[in-house]
C-alpha cells in the first residue's frame, strides 16, 4: 500500500433511496476506465439523475458491483446518522515465499474513497402530513364562525352561514396551494444540489484517470475484463487476504507437526 495512489472523491450529500443509484453511476465510471483489452461498452441512463454512466458490459463485474452496493446500503441502513465511507481498490497478485512455500500477495495500486453523507427527507416535502393539518384547521376556524353567529332568526342566520363557509373552504385551498408550491420548490432545488454534486463527482473520475497514469501497473493477461478490485467499506470483510495468509501459514505448521517425528524419549 505504500505506493497506492489513492483519490478522494467529494462527500455526496444523499436521501436512503438514491444511495444505490448514486454508487452505481460513480463505481462503474471509474471500473470502466480501469478497463482491459475488449469490452463492449454499455451506455446506462440513470433511473434517479438526469445522467449517463457507461458499464464495462461484464455480467461478473456487475454482479459483484450490485452485491457490495447492496451491502454498503444493508449497513447505511443500520447507522444512517453516521457518515459512511465506500473504498474501491484496484491491486495486482504477486507469488511471495511464506513461511511453507508459494502464497498470492495483494499489491493495491489506487484506492477510490466514496464518502457517503445520508439525509433523512424533508417533512416538509410530503404534502400528506401540511395537507391534514391544513385541513383541520380550516375545518376548525369554519366551525367556529358558525357557532357564534347562531344569534338570530333561523332563516336569516341560515343564509348567514353560508358566507363564513365559503370563504373559509377557498382560503384553505388557497393556503394548501400555495404549501404545495414551496414544498415543490425545495424538493426541485434539493434535487438540483444533488445532481449538481453527482456531475462534479463524475467529472472528477475523469479528470483523474485522464491526468495521472504512471501508477498503473503493466497489463499481464489479455483476457481480463478490467484490473482486480476490491469493494470495502467499515465493517467489510473483503481486505482478508492477510488474515487468510495467516490461517494458511497456520495450517501449513499443523500439517507440518502432525507428520514430524517425535524425539526419542530420554531414559
Amino acid at each position: 500500500m505504500a505506493n497506492c495512489e489513492t483519490y478522494n472523491l467529494p462527500v455526496l450529500e444523499l436521501e436512503p433511496h438514491q444511495i444505490r443509484e448514486a454508487l452505481r453511476c460513480v463505481l462503474h465510471t471509474i471500473i470502466f476506465n480501469r478497463a482491459l483489452g475488449y469490452v463492449v461498452p454499455k451506455d446506462v441512463d440513470s433511473e434517479l439523475f438526469d445522467v449517463t454512466f457507461v458499464k464495462c458490459g461484464d455480467p461478473a463485474v456487475e454482479a459483484r458491483v450490485e452485491s457490495r452496493i447492496s451491502d454498503f446500503c444493508a449497513q447505511v441502513d443500520k447507522r444512517p446518522a453516521d457518515l459512511h465511507q465506500l473504498q474501491l481498490s484496484f491491486y495486482e497478485t504477486r507469488r511471495k515465499q511464506a513461511w511453507f512455500g508459494m502464497q498470492d500477495e495483494r499489491l493495491y495500486w489506487e484506492t477510490w474513497v466514496l464518502s457517503v453523507l445520508v439525509l433523512q427527507p424533508d417533512v416538509a416535502l410530503q404534502p400528506s402530513v401540511g395537507g391534514a393539518a391544513v385541513t383541520g384547521a380550516a375545518g376548525a376556524a369554519v366551525g367556529g364562525g358558525g357557532s357564534g353567529s347562531n344569534t338570530s332568526g333561523g332563516g336569516w342566520n341560515a343564509g348567514l352561514q353560508q358566507q363564513p363557509q365559503h370563504t373559509g373552504g377557498a382560503a384553505a385551498a388557497a393556503f394548501m396551494t400555495g404549501a404545495a408550491g414551496t414544498a415543490g420548490a425545495r424538493a426541485s432545488s434539493r434535487q438540483a444540489r444533488m445532481q449538481a454534486a453527482l456531475e462534479e463527482q463524475l467529472a472528477f473520475v475523469v479528470r483523474c484517470v485522464n491526468d495521472r497514469r504512471d501508477h498503473i501497473p503493466p497489463v499481464l493477461s489479455a483476457s481480463a475484463v478490467t484490473f482486480p478490485f476490491d469493494i470495502t467499506f467499515t465493517g467489510s470483510s473483503a481486505r482478508s487476504s492477510a488474515s487468510a495468509s495467516l490461517q494458511g501459514s497456520l495450517q501449513a505448521v499443523g500439517k507440518m507437526l502432525l507428520k514430524a517425528t517425535p524425539p526419542p524419549v530420554l531414559s
